[in-house]
C-alpha cells in the first residue's frame, strides 16, 4: 500500500459519524511533488491531489515512513523525535489521528 492509497482508503471508508461536527483541512506532503489533501466537512471526507485550501495541519513525512506509521510498523512518537514525522499543528492532529486511523 502506498501513502495515497492509504489516504485514498481513510477518506472514503470515514462514515458520517465517523466525522460528525469535524470541519478540517491536512495536507500530506510526502516530498518530491507528492502533496495530498484531506478536506473533512459537511459530514464527508475529500481526497484530493495537490494542497487545496488552507490547512489546520501539514504532514510532512517520507512516503514508506508514513505508511510505517499508519500500518504500526513505526511508533508515530517516535517518528517526530527522530525527525521522520513532522507536524505543523500537532494539537490539532492528535483530535484527528483516530479519524485517520493512525492511533
Amino acid at each position: 500500500m502506498t501513502a495515497k492509497e492509504y489516504l485514498q482508503n481513510t477518506a472514503s471508508r470515514l462514515t458520517a459519524a465517523d466525522i460528525d461536527g469535524v470541519t478540517t483541512t491536512l495536507h500530506f506532503d510526502f516530498g518530491g511533488g507528492a502533496d495530498y489533501s484531506m478536506i473533512v466537512a459537511d459530514g464527508k471526507a475529500e481526497f484530493a491531489e495537490g494542497f487545496i485550501g488552507t490547512a489546520e495541519c501539514v504532514v510532512k513525512a517520507d512516503a514508506d515512513d508514513f505508511v510505517k506509521i499508519a500500518t504500526g510498523d513505526m511508533n508515530p512518537m517516535m517518528a517526530m523525535m527522530m525527525g521522520k514525522l513532522k507536524l505543523s499543528n500537532p494539537g490539532a492532529m492528535m483530535k484527528y489521528a483516530k479519524m485517520l486511523g493512525l492511533m
